[in-house]
């Protein structure tokens, strides 16, 4: 490295480390591979918590406008859903929300319209990429 006055650094960990590229890349993309995974399970698991919130008549704004900034936060962090992805569109709710008072109540054609809306579940869990193995 000091006759070609190179810097190539990485070359060199991967020299004196003895762990081939292909196993160090590898294991990097899994590690990616995992944290999507991560986000998905808690998108799920904000999808669940809002619907079944609804079902256990929690309609209150105070009780109801965190869950959906948890949905719509959580759905953000996948990169590969769009902008214009049906879950993300349906979070009008939140500015809705926003408009109305904490102790306001959403009336029961609201929650039912709601709960429809959360329905988009569905349509998330068809957007995910799917693994060569399925």
């Amino acid at each position: 490295m000091s006759k070609l006055n190179a810097e190539l650094q990485g070359a060199w960990n991967l020299v004196v480390s003895g762990v081939p590229a292909t196993v160090e890349h590898q294991a990097a993309a899994s590690d990616a591979a995992s944290t999507s995974a991560a986000v998905v399970a808690v998108c799920v698991q904000h999808f669940i918590t809002a619907m079944d919130s609804l079902k256990l008549y929690m309609v209150a704004v105070d009780q109801l406008h965190p869950l959906l900034v948890d949905v719509y936060g959580s759905l953000n962090q996948l990169s590969y859903l769009s902008l214009d992805f049906e879950g993300k569109t349906k979070m009008e709710w939140i500015a809705r929300l926003s408009k109305m008072g904490a102790a306001d109540e959403l009336t029961e054609q609201q929650s039912r319209q709601l709960h429809f809306d959360l329905d988009s579940y569905n349509s998330f869990m068809a957007a995910l990429p799917r693994s060569a193995g399925t």
